[in-house]
């Protein structure tokens, strides 16, 4: 009985202490505030961020819709910021950003896929005047002329004032096996206000 009223008493006392230890680590707990992390949204595939307006507020430019029932495209921006632009006569766009030295803002260049995948087809938007205005018109070069290298419109380092652009032209060649070739030209043109 002196046994068992000896266990009794330790088992009481090991009993409180654990209770004790429990409580403590307890009260050691602090609860740390929920940290959410603020995710980037998630951008649309082929999209490209640039500085269209020129206040270093850079938003993306993604394709919002093909199609090739009509062959449109259609470009979106980021929440609607600005106004969609529609590509005619297109199967979908390549969306590429210029700097160029002519525009205070990043300029948009779209590579249009056309039917005839013989040639690339692009097009110069930039944002000015609260619209989207194509300093030069459209223009096409044939696959064959196409490199890695080659940048189809850049600015004129001889004139400020003007860009140069690549495009294809139809060459007859009477000593070719073909009798006919694709060429590249160049040009300086002056850009549209």
């Amino acid at each position: 009985m002196k046994c068992f009223l000896l266990a009794m008493v330790f088992l009481f006392l090991n009993c409180k202490e654990f209770g004790r230890d429990y409580k403590q680590e307890s009260d050691l707990k602090i609860a740390e505030p929920s940290s959410v992390i603020a995710e980037k949204p998630k951008l649309p595939e082929g999209a490209i961020i640039a500085d269209f307006l020129g206040n270093q507020d850079s938003l993306y430019a993604f394709i919002k819709k093909n199609d090739p029932l009509n062959e449109t495209t259609l470009i979106g921006f980021q929440n609607n910021k600005l106004p969609d632009i529609t590509i005619p006569e297109s199967i979908g766009a390549n969306l590429h950003i210029l700097k160029l030295k002519s525009f205070e803002t990043d300029v948009l260049l779209v590579n249009a896929k056309l039917k005839d995948t013989n040639f690339n087809e692009y097009y110069l938007f930039v944002w000015k005047d609260s619209a989207w205005k194509q300093p030069v018109n459209r223009f096409d070069i044939h696959k064959s002329n196409m490199t890695d290298t080659l940048i189809p419109i850049r600015d004129n380092p001889k004139d400020s004032t003007q860009l140069v652009r690549y495009y294809s032209v139809f060459d007859m060649d009477r000593k070719s096996e073909k009798k006919f070739s694709w060429k590249l030209m160049q040009e300086s043109i002056s850009i549209e206000e």
